[in-house]
């Protein structure tokens, strides 16, 4: 395993939603988390994947919550309506469900970006068409925007930005 936590790769699925993962991102992955994953609804255009080890940590977020609030019921059950737990093949394939496939959209081709253990599946032109759409004024601002400390999970409430 690299140290690298960020990183896209294009692929081809194979008949019946068949996705053959790339060996240059199973190796950036934990030995243990790279022959079983859940696949649920993404958090954008996108199914998500996650790895045994990013999904335990995503139910122990979702056991933090209280069962009693109709947000969080709705928000888990959105999350688990879908969910499919997939096991990787001798060569490295998973099968991903036809209902995730048909609601982004996705039919040969896709992009993966892998973070920290999750994996985003993008329509590969739902895909470029978000990054295209950034200018690269917009970028700077958004990157701007990045470092100012806002999205900081770290940062104290004082230190936020009014």
């Amino acid at each position: 395993m690299s140290d690298l936590k960020y990183r896209w790769f294009e692929v081809t699925l194979e008949k019946y939603g068949r996705l053959k993962l790339p060996t240059a991102l199973l190796k950036e992955l934990n030995e243990d988390d790279r022959s079983t994953f859940w696949a649920t609804v993404g958090f954008g255009k996108h199914i998500m994947l996650w790895t045994q080890s990013a999904y335990k940590a995503q139910a122990a977020f979702l056991d933090s919550l209280d069962r009693n609030m109709v947000e969080v019921k709705r928000y888990r059950n959105i999350l688990l309506r879908q969910s499919a737990y997939l096991e990787c093949d001798s060569q490295n394939r998973i099968v991903l469900p036809k209902n995730l496939l048909e609601k982004y959209g996705i039919k040969n081709n896709a992009v993966l970006v892998l973070d920290h253990g999750q994996i985003e599946i993008w329509n590969v032109d739902d895909f470029n068409a978000e990054c295209d759409a950034i200018t690269p004024d917009d970028f700077a601002a958004m990157n701007a925007e990045m470092h100012s400390g806002k999205f900081n999970l770290n940062r104290k409430e004082d230190d936020s930005v009014s």
